[in-house]
C-alpha cells in the first residue's frame, strides 16, 4: 500500500521547480557555449583566409 505524507507535497513542487530553473541555467550555458564556439570559429576562419591572401 502506498504511503501519502501531505507534508511532503510542497518539497516535490519546490524540488521540481528548483530543477527546472537548474536546466534553464544549463541549457542558457549550453547555448551561451555554442556562440563562443562559432564566434572563434569565425575569428579563425577570417584569419586563414587573411594569412593565405598573404602567402
Amino acid at each position: 500500500m502506498a504511503h501519502l505524507d501531505m507534508q511532503e507535497t510542497g518539497d516535490g513542487i519546490e524540488t521540481a521547480r528548483q530543477q527546472a530553473r537548474t536546466t534553464g541555467y544549463v541549457h542558457h550555458a549550453q547555448i551561451m557555449l555554442m556562440a563562443a564556439g562559432l564566434a572563434a570559429f569565425g575569428i579563425v576562419a577570417v584569419a586563414a583566409a587573411m594569412l593565405s591572401t598573404l602567402l
